[in-house]
């Protein structure tokens, strides 16, 4: 593709980029949401608070931590299995690891779980 192709490909994008913006300034939802951003930052401001703080006010930083990530899940343990024969070494914290899965397979479950050479937090 030439130069002037790609400049022509570009300007005829940014035409649909700004006809699309355009259209969404004119959406009432958007200016409400707008507003009342702009509202909220005035009182932030007018307090001298942060988003931050409007967050602990509210307790959504808490519920954030909660939510995000494992919550009260607890992580498990890293195991480790050395393969007898071979020598191969697999380190997961489940049983859905691939090769594991294939020496539960063909040895069975209750062999391979003796395999486990390490297990730690």
């Amino acid at each position: 593709m030439s130069i002037l192709a790609s400049y022509r490909e570009k300007e005829e994008l940014m035409r649909k980029l700004q006809d699309e913006l355009r259209k969404m300034e004119e959406n009432t939802q958007l200016k409400k949401e707008l507003t009342f951003k702009q509202e909220i930052e005035a009182v932030l401001d007018k307090h001298q608070r942060s988003v931050k703080d409007l967050a602990e006010i509210f307790g959504l930083g808490q519920e954030a931590a909660k939510t995000s990530g494992r919550g009260n899940r607890r992580t498990r343990k890293l195991k480790v299995y050395v393969h007898p024969k071979t020598g191969e070494r697999i380190e997961t914290r489940g049983g859905n690891q691939k090769q594991l899965k294939e020496w539960k397979a063909e040895h069975g479950s209750e062999t391979v779980e003796g395999w486990v050479v390490e297990e730690r937090d």
